[in-house]
């Protein structure tokens, strides 16, 4: 499905942006990176972004995402929206009663083997949850798959709905204004020797897990997709 005929229903949905949502889109298209693995959709927005993009690539492709069970209660909600755009058969939401890494357990538990080309990760935005998810993550991804980390910079002391959780409350100041997100891509992330191609760009954090045929030694491999996507063409 078109990246356009989506934005057309889904204008106006908090939160992806649309220059982010045709980024991302133009990326998965162009590097036929179909299953997909995305955690914390809220109204589903990027969902839909992710769905027509497995829709366009055909197949088997297919969007696998989680969020707490208080998703439900949003307006619109993840299945009103994938509804409206005519793509529930290409994403599953999962909702959790606790955290998603639980759901990433009962996955690995299901089956070990990586089964995902690509990972959104937007959601705990905590060192503990981000950082676990990673890890957990990176067992589901396929050699030559790429992970996303949004909201490098987020804190949890500079949201105007986070800071006023009595849980937030209670943290030391530090963690309440440090980005943890940004810790889990530093110093999990860029110096991780499974990961080649590590680059910010617009809040967003992006990382390719080595492919099966690379060299021992780290890498830059030829960014064939990320650097077409991301740089307008001279």
């Amino acid at each position: 499905m078109k990246f356009d005929d989506v934005e057309e229903v889904i204008a106006g949905v908090q939160y992806m942006k649309t220059h982010q949502g045709r980024l991302v889109y133009d990326f998965l298209v162009e590097n036929k990176l179909g299953r997909i693995l995305e955690l914390g959709f809220a109204h589903g927005k990027s969902t839909c972004y992710f769905a027509a993009a497995a829709d366009e690539i055909g197949g088997d492709s297919h969007v696998l995402t989680f969020d707490r069970d208080s998703a439900r209660r949003r307006s619109p909600n993840i299945h009103e929206l994938l509804e409206r755009t005519g793509l529930s058969d290409r994403a599953t939401p999962v909702y959790a009663e606790t955290s998603y890494t639980w759901e990433l357990m009962k996955l690995l538990d299901q089956d070990p083997q990586p089964t995902f080309d690509f990972a959104y990760i937007d959601g705990g935005h905590t060192w503990d949850v981000s950082g676990f998810a990673f890890f957990l993550v990176d067992l589901l991804l396929e050699p030559g798959g790429w992970v996303l980390f949004d909201d490098l910079d987020w804190t949890l002391g500079g949201s105007k709905h986070m800071r006023k959780q009595p849980w937030v409350k209670e943290l030391p100041e530090e963690q309440r204004s440090t980005p943890q997100v940004r810790k889990v891509f530093e110093l999990l992330v860029k110096p991780h020797p499974g990961y080649v191609e590590v680059e910010e760009h617009d809040g967003w954090g992006w990382a390719r897990k080595r492919p099966a045929n690379a060299q021992s030694n780290p890498v830059q491999t030829p960014r064939r997709g990320l650097l077409s996507v991301l740089k307008p063409s001279m």
